[in-house]
């Protein structure tokens, strides 16, 4: 009948053999005392091939790496654990594998001779995906890095023929004035404010595109300066349509100044476009967050419906559900959010409609966040 000091060690040993990850026990000098049966399993081997070996001669060396035999010695001397130790090499009958291991020190009575606990994950699957989705990630950026670049040099080099269209139809215009009627007159102004338009396109387009060329450095910029500059910029425009533009302190964020003024120009003017009936009222706030900021501009304007407030993002797309009539290029917020995702933050938009809209901007304060 086994005493009881036998009893926590045979207790130890039946709790190894029922983990289902692969483990060894080794000694102070690095041989395995005992192996369970998810190890025999995983690496096709037995008992007698194992038992007693050292660590480092089983499998023919698969384990042989002076990484690992530092850390095991460590755990031996002085009871240091480890984990996240990889093994990336071939095994015979496995093919190549990636293993993760952990070590730490057995809890024994006083006298108990050192025991070292020795965890194997095959992270071989893991590894392989992770592999992929970089080079998918690779392939990714690349793709959007030529679809960027044509971009910019499609939209800078049409800029020139436009320009020569609507140039050679106002001449043709001013030339022939006697000899049109008031039809072709109409038409000519139809094609020219065509051209106009797509001018717009194209420089929306440019500046699209120069944001993904990621121009500009990044610096220290303070956003209440900032919004009070574009304040004053658009001190006519406020006039005109009777608004109030309004701001609280405003922390000091970490940004390209010229990008970071043309998403807040870009909310503050939609604000003053889309005002209904009533003078705009405009306000801009910000809240500290770990690590960063959180702006919102909020106006009591119409609002805008659920189902268009993740389509006034996207590329193009404009909506105007209250009718003023307001004629662009629908490039503007979606440059806002490209802007705002190279800061490596977010935005988006809360609004019931006749309500009023807010925009949420995240920025941080640190170089850190940032490429």
């Amino acid at each position: 009948m086994p005493s009881s000091q036998d009893e926590p060690a045979v207790e130890a040993s039946q709790i190894v053999d029922t983990l289902h990850e692969p483990l060894l026990v080794l000694d102070s000098d690095l041989q395995i005392q005992q192996a369970n049966p998810a190890f025999y399993e995983a690496f096709s081997t037995g008992p007698d091939e194992v038992i007693g070996t050292s660590l480092f001669e089983i499998g023919g060396g698969h384990f042989r790496a002076p990484a690992l035999r530092d850390r095991l010695e460590a755990v031996g001397a002085d009871g240091d654990t480890f984990t996240d130790v990889e093994l990336d090499r071939p095994f015979e009958g496995l093919g190549r594998r990636v293993l993760r291991l952990n070590g730490r020190r057995l809890a024994g009575q006083g006298g108990d001779p050192i025991r070292i606990l020795l965890a194997i994950e095959d992270i071989t699957e893991q590894h392989e995906l992770e592999k992929k989705l970089r080079r998918h990630a690779r392939e990714l950026e690349r793709s959007n890095a030529d679809l960027e670049e044509f971009a910019y040099a499609a939209s800078h080099d049409l800029q020139e023929p436009l320009r020569m269209v609507a140039s050679y139809l106002q001449l043709l215009e001013r030339r022939y004035a006697d000899d049109l009627d008031e039809t072709a007159r109409e038409f000519i102004g139809y094609a020219v404010d065509g051209a106009r338009r797509m001018k717009d396109l194209i420089n929306s387009l440019l500046q699209y595109s120069r944001v993904g060329r990621k121009e500009g450095e990044f610096r220290e910029v303070a956003l209440g300066a900032l919004v009070d500059e574009i304040v004053e910029d658009l001190e006519r425009r406020i006039e005109d349509t009777g608004a109030t533009v309004t701001r609280d302190p405003l922390p000091t964020v970490y940004g390209v100044p010229d990008q970071l003024r043309r998403v807040f120009q870009n909310l503050i003017e939609n604000a003053l476009t889309y005002h209904g009936e009533d003078p705009p009222v405009i306000h801009v706030a910000g809240t500290p967050e770990e690590g960063g900021a959180h702006i919102t501009v909020r106006d009591e304007g119409p609002g805008i419906p659920p189902e268009g407030q993740d389509k006034i993002f996207r590329i193009f797309k404009q909506l105007d559900p209250h009718g003023t009539g307001h004629d662009g290029s629908g490039m503007g917020l979606s440059i806002t959010r490209k802007i705002v995702e190279r800061h490596n933050g977010d935005i988006w938009v809360e609004s019931t409609p006749g309500e009023g809209a807010t925009f949420h901007v995240t920025l941080h304060l640190s170089p850190q966040h940032h490429d």
